[in-house]
Protein backbone atom coordinates (compact mmCIF):
# COMPACT_ATOMS: atom_id res chain seq x y z
CA UNK A 1 0.00 0.00 0.00
CA UNK A 2 0.96 3.20 -0.61
CA UNK A 3 1.37 5.55 1.73
CA UNK A 4 -0.88 8.65 1.10
CA UNK A 5 0.86 11.72 2.07
CA UNK A 6 -2.14 14.05 3.57
CA UNK A 7 -2.37 17.39 1.93
CA UNK A 8 -1.55 19.98 4.06
CA UNK A 9 -2.14 23.74 3.30
CA UNK A 10 0.93 25.13 2.28
CA UNK A 11 2.46 27.66 4.33
CA UNK A 12 2.16 31.21 4.54
CA UNK A 13 5.17 32.83 2.61
CA UNK A 14 6.30 35.87 4.15
CA UNK A 15 6.25 38.59 2.47
CA UNK A 16 9.73 40.19 3.49
CA UNK A 17 9.20 42.68 0.99
CA UNK A 18 5.86 44.21 2.61
CA UNK A 19 6.80 43.42 5.89
CA UNK A 20 7.61 46.66 8.02
CA UNK A 21 9.73 46.61 11.18
CA UNK A 22 7.87 47.75 14.41
CA UNK A 23 9.43 50.72 15.85
CA UNK A 24 9.59 51.37 19.54
CA UNK A 25 9.85 54.35 20.86
CA UNK A 26 12.15 55.44 23.68
CA UNK A 27 10.53 57.83 25.02
CA UNK A 28 7.59 58.10 27.69
CA UNK A 29 3.96 58.10 26.54
CA UNK A 30 2.02 61.50 27.70
CA UNK A 31 0.55 61.10 30.62
CA UNK A 32 -3.29 61.83 30.91
CA UNK A 33 -4.27 64.10 34.08
CA UNK A 34 -7.44 62.38 35.13
CA UNK A 35 -9.96 65.05 37.60
CA UNK A 36 -10.50 63.36 41.20
CA UNK A 37 -13.58 62.68 41.52
CA UNK A 38 -15.29 64.97 43.66
CA UNK A 39 -16.09 63.41 47.27
CA UNK A 40 -19.79 62.41 47.02
CA UNK A 41 -21.51 64.25 49.90
CA UNK A 42 -22.88 62.48 53.15
CA UNK A 43 -26.40 60.97 53.16
CA UNK A 44 -26.86 62.77 56.17
CA UNK A 45 -25.89 66.06 54.76
CA UNK A 46 -27.96 65.96 52.09
CA UNK A 47 -30.98 65.12 53.77
CA UNK A 48 -30.99 67.91 56.25
CA UNK A 49 -30.31 70.62 53.13
CA UNK A 50 -33.33 68.63 51.44
CA UNK A 51 -35.12 69.18 54.59
CA UNK A 52 -34.03 72.93 55.15
CA UNK A 53 -34.46 74.06 51.62
CA UNK A 54 -38.20 72.56 52.28
CA UNK A 55 -38.23 74.83 55.48
CA UNK A 56 -37.54 77.64 53.48
CA UNK A 57 -39.88 76.98 50.82
CA UNK A 58 -42.91 76.41 53.04
CA UNK A 59 -41.76 79.50 55.38
CA UNK A 60 -41.67 81.93 52.21
CA UNK A 61 -45.04 80.57 51.48
CA UNK A 62 -46.36 81.61 54.27
CA UNK A 63 -44.92 84.97 54.28
CA UNK A 64 -46.51 85.78 50.80
CA UNK A 65 -50.09 84.59 51.86
CA UNK A 66 -49.57 86.50 55.54
CA UNK A 67 -48.22 89.38 52.96
CA UNK A 68 -51.20 89.26 50.49
CA UNK A 69 -53.79 88.67 53.68
CA UNK A 70 -52.38 92.03 55.14
CA UNK A 71 -52.48 93.98 52.42
CA UNK A 72 -56.32 92.95 50.55
CA UNK A 73 -56.77 94.07 54.81
CA UNK A 74 -55.89 97.25 54.71
CA UNK A 75 -57.46 97.82 51.21
CA UNK A 76 -60.63 96.90 52.45
CA UNK A 77 -59.85 99.03 55.29
CA UNK A 78 -59.38 102.15 53.69
CA UNK A 79 -61.18 101.83 50.66
CA UNK A 80 -64.27 103.24 52.24
CA UNK A 81 -62.40 106.31 53.15
CA UNK A 82 -60.78 106.41 49.56
CA UNK A 83 -64.17 106.09 47.92
CA UNK A 84 -65.55 109.27 50.44
CA UNK A 85 -62.78 111.01 49.58
CA UNK A 86 -62.91 110.98 46.28
CA UNK A 87 -67.01 111.27 46.32
CA UNK A 88 -65.95 114.58 48.16
CA UNK A 89 -63.53 115.59 45.35
CA UNK A 90 -66.23 115.01 43.15
CA UNK A 91 -68.69 116.87 44.74
CA UNK A 92 -66.12 119.95 45.13
CA UNK A 93 -65.42 119.58 41.33
CA UNK A 94 -68.94 120.70 41.13
CA UNK A 95 -68.97 123.09 43.26
CA UNK A 96 -66.64 124.64 41.40
CA UNK A 97 -67.92 124.64 38.22
CA UNK A 98 -70.96 125.70 39.64
CA UNK A 99 -69.25 128.93 41.19
CA UNK A 100 -67.48 129.53 37.51
CA UNK A 101 -70.26 129.42 35.99
CA UNK A 102 -72.12 131.75 38.66
CA UNK A 103 -68.91 134.02 38.57
CA UNK A 104 -69.30 134.07 34.35
CA UNK A 105 -72.81 135.27 34.43
CA UNK A 106 -71.97 137.78 37.00
CA UNK A 107 -69.35 139.43 34.91
CA UNK A 108 -71.80 139.44 32.02
CA UNK A 109 -74.14 141.04 33.84
CA UNK A 110 -71.04 143.75 35.30
CA UNK A 111 -70.49 144.41 31.51
CA UNK A 112 -74.00 144.93 31.14
CA UNK A 113 -74.65 146.97 33.73
CA UNK A 114 -71.35 149.55 33.10
CA UNK A 115 -73.04 151.28 30.93
CA UNK A 116 -75.86 151.72 33.13
CA UNK A 117 -73.68 152.58 36.35
CA UNK A 118 -72.17 155.35 34.15
CA UNK A 119 -75.44 156.44 33.42
CA UNK A 120 -76.53 156.30 37.21
CA UNK A 121 -73.53 158.47 38.55
CA UNK A 122 -74.14 161.20 35.38
CA UNK A 123 -77.75 161.29 37.04
CA UNK A 124 -76.50 161.27 40.49
CA UNK A 125 -73.76 164.01 39.85
CA UNK A 126 -76.88 165.79 37.90
CA UNK A 127 -78.91 165.46 40.46
CA UNK A 128 -76.73 166.83 43.36
CA UNK A 129 -76.28 169.67 41.09
CA UNK A 130 -79.74 170.43 41.44
CA UNK A 131 -79.69 169.90 44.84
CA UNK A 132 -77.27 171.99 45.55
CA UNK A 133 -78.51 174.60 43.27
CA UNK A 134 -81.94 174.73 45.16
CA UNK A 135 -80.09 175.10 48.69
CA UNK A 136 -78.37 178.08 47.54
CA UNK A 137 -81.58 179.30 46.31
CA UNK A 138 -83.30 178.56 49.11
CA UNK A 139 -80.55 180.45 51.83
CA UNK A 140 -80.44 183.27 49.44
CA UNK A 141 -84.27 183.60 49.55
CA UNK A 142 -84.23 182.96 53.67
CA UNK A 143 -81.98 185.95 53.78
CA UNK A 144 -83.14 188.49 51.54
CA UNK A 145 -86.32 188.05 53.64
CA UNK A 146 -84.59 188.52 56.61
CA UNK A 147 -83.27 191.65 54.58
CA UNK A 148 -86.97 192.86 54.04
CA UNK A 149 -88.00 192.13 56.97
CA UNK A 150 -85.21 194.55 58.91
CA UNK A 151 -86.16 197.49 56.42
CA UNK A 152 -89.89 197.05 57.79
CA UNK A 153 -88.69 197.13 60.86
CA UNK A 154 -89.84 193.54 61.89
CA UNK A 155 -87.21 191.77 63.64
CA UNK A 156 -89.45 188.58 64.54
CA UNK A 157 -90.36 188.11 61.06
CA UNK A 158 -86.58 188.55 60.13
CA UNK A 159 -85.50 186.11 62.77
CA UNK A 160 -88.54 183.23 61.84
CA UNK A 161 -87.03 183.76 57.94
CA UNK A 162 -83.48 182.72 59.54
CA UNK A 163 -85.11 179.39 61.02
CA UNK A 164 -84.30 176.95 57.84
CA UNK A 165 -80.97 179.09 56.57
CA UNK A 166 -78.64 176.84 58.74
CA UNK A 167 -80.52 173.47 57.23
CA UNK A 168 -79.65 175.29 53.55
CA UNK A 169 -76.19 176.08 54.77
CA UNK A 170 -75.93 172.59 56.12
CA UNK A 171 -76.69 170.79 52.79
CA UNK A 172 -74.54 173.03 50.69
CA UNK A 173 -71.48 171.97 52.68
CA UNK A 174 -72.04 168.27 52.32
CA UNK A 175 -72.80 168.72 48.33
CA UNK A 176 -69.81 170.72 47.93
CA UNK A 177 -66.31 169.40 47.51
CA UNK A 178 -64.18 169.66 50.69
CA UNK A 179 -61.84 172.16 49.69
CA UNK A 180 -64.57 174.49 49.44
CA UNK A 181 -65.51 173.67 52.69
CA UNK A 182 -64.20 176.83 54.62
CA UNK A 183 -66.40 178.91 52.27
CA UNK A 184 -69.67 177.45 53.86
CA UNK A 185 -68.44 177.62 57.57
CA UNK A 186 -67.68 181.58 56.93
CA UNK A 187 -71.01 181.83 56.05
CA UNK A 188 -72.34 179.94 58.88
CA UNK A 189 -70.31 181.82 61.29
CA UNK A 190 -72.01 184.86 59.75
CA UNK A 191 -75.48 183.62 59.93
CA UNK A 192 -74.73 182.88 63.50
CA UNK A 193 -73.71 186.62 64.23
CA UNK A 194 -76.92 188.12 62.51
CA UNK A 195 -79.21 186.05 64.58
CA UNK A 196 -77.47 187.15 67.59
CA UNK A 197 -77.90 190.75 67.13
CA UNK A 198 -81.47 190.82 65.49
CA UNK A 199 -83.22 192.18 68.68
CA UNK A 200 -80.11 194.14 70.15
CA UNK A 201 -79.06 195.57 67.00
CA UNK A 202 -81.11 195.06 63.73
CA UNK A 203 -78.83 197.25 62.01
CA UNK A 204 -75.76 194.99 62.39
CA UNK A 205 -77.51 192.42 61.41
CA UNK A 206 -78.76 193.86 58.38
CA UNK A 207 -74.78 194.56 57.33
CA UNK A 208 -74.56 190.78 58.23
CA UNK A 209 -76.79 189.47 56.39
CA UNK A 210 -75.56 191.96 52.94
CA UNK A 211 -72.32 190.41 53.49
CA UNK A 212 -74.16 185.94 53.56
CA UNK A 213 -76.34 187.27 50.84
CA UNK A 214 -73.25 188.69 48.52
CA UNK A 215 -71.22 185.44 49.68
CA UNK A 216 -74.51 182.93 48.56
CA UNK A 217 -74.39 184.90 45.11
CA UNK A 218 -70.52 184.30 44.25
CA UNK A 219 -70.77 180.77 45.15
CA UNK A 220 -73.76 180.47 42.95
CA UNK A 221 -72.15 182.35 40.07
CA UNK A 222 -69.18 179.92 40.75
CA UNK A 223 -70.45 176.61 40.33
CA UNK A 224 -73.38 177.59 37.85
CA UNK A 225 -72.51 181.12 36.09
CA UNK A 226 -74.00 183.71 36.17
CA UNK A 227 -78.17 183.98 36.26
Amino acid sequence: MKNKKKDLPPLEEKDEKNEIPEIISEEAPPQVVEPKPEPKPKKEDSKARLFFRKVLRWLLGIIIVFGLGFIASIFMLYRPEVQDYQDEVQTLNGKLQTAQEEIAALENEIDRLTPLENENEALIAMQNEFELRIAVLNARIDVANAQLALAEEDTSKAQISLEKTGDALASINKLLPTDQSDIVAAMQQRLELSLSEIKDDPYAAQSDLDVLATNLLQLEDSLFGSP
